[in-house]
């Protein structure tokens, strides 16, 4: 997995937000450390939509909650538009908040149930003093009608509303002091199917209307894929895999990257699963990552130096990076059932070593 490596990394002057180095570590018992997010790097171009995918616990949502200093980094650089955000405190910080908002994954939590709906979108306008009242009621009438909620029920409370609508108004409330970045923490995981597209729409619609540049969180990569203008794979905290939608749908290059999109459920009621393209074993701890690739013990590509040296991000084709020291060849199949075996190869001695990492 790539560390520092930033190969995958545009002209800083093309940049909206530009993360270099992230790491985002959480204190354990006994003095050890969940080592969350560990040295990724990522950019986005104002406009753009990055897609962030991997299993759960892959560090993708410490990573958007990062961006936003919610919790902040253990190291590293967060710009947003050229200001370096993990340098500012206090007021300074604040002020930076209306430029950047997160949509939290459950929808429903993340709305105060004690307030009206229209005091939860309006609470980032009354804050900073955003125009007099009268301009702020018609604000929030606005990106209300704009998300599909009536503005005639927005004096109802959260639990008034579906499941889906909370949602709405919970972009509603994102959108509502015009914000540069928007981190979408998988904002449809916790929707019925048919909402969810709702919801994607939506979000597609707004970002063309206003202008936006999103962050798109998840793990269905069938959904990050029509919404994302570039796609980066994370594992373990790292980062493998970075292109766009269709070259790493069509040919990925990792073999993580390659066992996620055969995960994704076929529409064929008749299809039988293919046991060797199925992902297999546990995620390692986060406490004690796997040395050199955090991948290599569900590999089966993995031999003695994917054990001795982490692989750095490089590009395999124009706009395609991986960091693997064995990408996969075009079309080549992967065999999971036979995960993990060349990774414990002690080349001194060819015989089979224990995994002390």
């Amino acid at each position: 997995m790539a560390g520092s490596g930033q190969a995958h990394l545009r002209p800083a002057d093309q940049d909206l937000l530009r993360v270099e180095d992230l790491v985002v570590e959480f204190a354990a018992r006994g003095g050890q450390k969940v080592h969350a997010v560990s040295g990724i790097s990522l950019d986005i171009v104002e406009g753009e939509t990055l897609g962030l995918v991997g299993e759960s616990g892959c560090g993708k949502s410490t990573t958007g909650r990062a961006i936003v200093q919610l919790p902040r980094p253990t190291s590293g650089s967060v710009k947003l538009d050229g200001t370096e955000l993990t340098q500012l405190k206090g007021e300074d910080l604040r002020k930076m908040r209306p430029r950047m908002q997160m949509i939290f994954q459950d929808p429903i939590s993340s709305l105060n149930p004690r307030r009206k709906v229209r005091d939860i979108v309006s609470e980032g306008l009354d804050i900073w003093s955003i125009g007099d009242k009268a301009s702020r009621t018609a604000k929030v009438d606005e990106v209300l009608e704009a998300v599909g909620i009536d503005p005639a029920n927005a004096n109802r409370r959260p639990h008034e509303f579906s499941g889906g609508q909370c949602q709405r108004i919970s972009i509603a409330r994102a959108m509502v002091t015009e914000p540069k970045l928007i981190i979408c923490d998988e904002p449809v995981s916790a929707l019925d199917v048919s909402v969810q597209a709702q919801i994607i729409n939506l979000l597609q619609d707004m970002k063309h209307q206003y202008g936006l540049t999103l962050v798109f969180i998840a793990h269905d990569l069938a959904v990050v894929k029509n919404v994302s203008d570039r796609i980066m794979v994370m594992y373990l905290g790292k980062v493998c895999e970075v292109g766009v939608p269709d070259a790493l749908y069509g040919r990925p290059s990792h073999p993580y990257t390659a066992a996620l999109l055969a995960a994704i459920p076929v529409p064929d009621p008749e299809a039988e699963p293919d046991s060797e393209t199925v992902l297999g074993g546990e995620i390692p701890s986060p406490l004690s990552p796997p040395s050199g690739c955090r991948f290599r013990t569900r590999c089966p590509k993995a031999e003695a130096q994917c054990a001795e040296e982490e692989p750095q991000m490089r590009e395999v084709v124009p706009n395609h990076f991986v960091a693997c020291h064995f990408p996969l060849a075009p079309g080549e199949a992967l065999d999971f059932t036979k995960a993990g075996a060349g990774a414990f190869v002690d080349l001194d001695s060819g015989a089979a070593a224990d995994d002390d990492a």
